[in-house]
């Protein structure tokens, strides 16, 4: 059974049906599509800044540019054990006034290390619902080279909020469709096993 990453990686072909074998073929050709749009020199993974943590927070992947007024990271998504706290705040000043929003919290040490707004002015209305990783918080391990810097020494690259989007939709599309296909593959194999049971049924009669 192969070894790699990926719900694919764990599936080999059944040689029961060679539907089976086309539905394998699909699945990992698309998984290595995935794999080739990524450049993981260039990505990053997100840390807890405290020393005696270090716990991920996220990574580079998840990140489509920063608010420079809060000093913070904008991404799509972050690690699912990043705790959101319930209690719902307000801020009376600074970049973020008239905003509510609920701290984000490290699910090591359980200091703030971000926020996602909730409800917003209209010229922060592109934020709600995002998640913001403050920089002071963060720091960076670099895939490439191998070392630790903060996050506050390094500037995220502002991407187009409606293409970002737009690529997660095809991402769940994508996923959608292998799960289509899995659905597929385990319907022929039930299908194959009922007619092999039927016929040692007729045998034995």
């Amino acid at each position: 059974m192969s070894q790699g990453n990926g719900l694919v990686s764990v599936l080999e072909p059944c040689d029961s049906s060679s539907q089976s074998s086309v539905i394998w073929t699909q699945l990992r050709d698309m998984e290595d599509t995935v794999e080739r749009g990524v450049e993981y020199d260039k990505c990053s993974v997100f840390h807890c800044a405290n020393v005696k943590c270090n716990l991920v927070l996220g990574d580079s992947l998840g990140a489509c540019g920063e608010l420079q007024g809060l000093r913070a990271i904008i991404c799509l998504k972050i690690s699912k054990d990043v705790r959101i706290r319930g209690k719902m705040e307000m801020s009376k000043e600074g970049p973020l006034k008239f905003c509510t929003y609920k701290a984000l919290e490290c699910p090591g040490c359980r200091g703030f290390v971000g926020l996602v707004l909730c409800s917003t002015p209209h010229h922060l209305s592109s934020l709600r619902g995002l998640f913001l990783l403050l920089k002071e918080a963060v720091s960076c391990y670099m895939l490439k080279s191998c070392t630790i810097v903060k996050a506050s020494k390094l500037c995220f690259e502002n991407r187009a909020l409606g293409k970002t989007i737009s690529e997660m939709k095809q991402d769940l599309e994508a996923q959608l469709k292998r799960v289509e296909l899995l659905k597929d593959m385990m319907t022929d194999d039930s299908r194959l096993g009922h007619s092999h049971l039927s016929l040692s049924t007729t045998v034995s009669h």
